[in-house]
């Protein structure tokens, strides 16, 4: 990881956690072949509509496509208060299990 990203990183959770507000967060590993939208919606929805600063990361294999990652996004744009402001990146991690995505989410602003 170059200086660079590590900065821009670092502002990207700055500008999260300026929301006033509770703070949550959680970190799950989901199978690719299960809809991870839906655990998703079923497991975060209270705090996707509430939400004031969303961050996510995604983990994803190097071979594995980024499907999943955008039904994830496109169920969070959709869900969100208008004046929620998001955040997310990916990145690869060889280390993960085969068929599996990693997904660290931090809330903030939380009512």
């Amino acid at each position: 990881m170059s200086l660079d990203t590590a900065k821009n990183d670092l502002q990207d959770l700055q500008t999260i956690l300026s929301k006033i507000g509770r703070v949550a967060g959680y970190v799950k590993v989901f199978n690719v072949e299960d809809n991870i939208t839906s655990d998703i919606q079923k497991e975060f929805s209270n705090e996707v509509k509430s939400a004031k600063g969303i961050y996510l990361e995604f983990e994803i294999l190097p071979t594995s496509s980024i499907v999943a990652v955008n039904d994830v996004m496109c169920f969070i744009n959709n869900n969100i208060d208008e004046n929620c402001e998001v955040i997310f990146t990916t990145q690869t991690n060889e280390d993960l299990p085969q068929n599996s995505i990693k997904c660290k989410i931090l809330f903030t602003g939380l009512v």
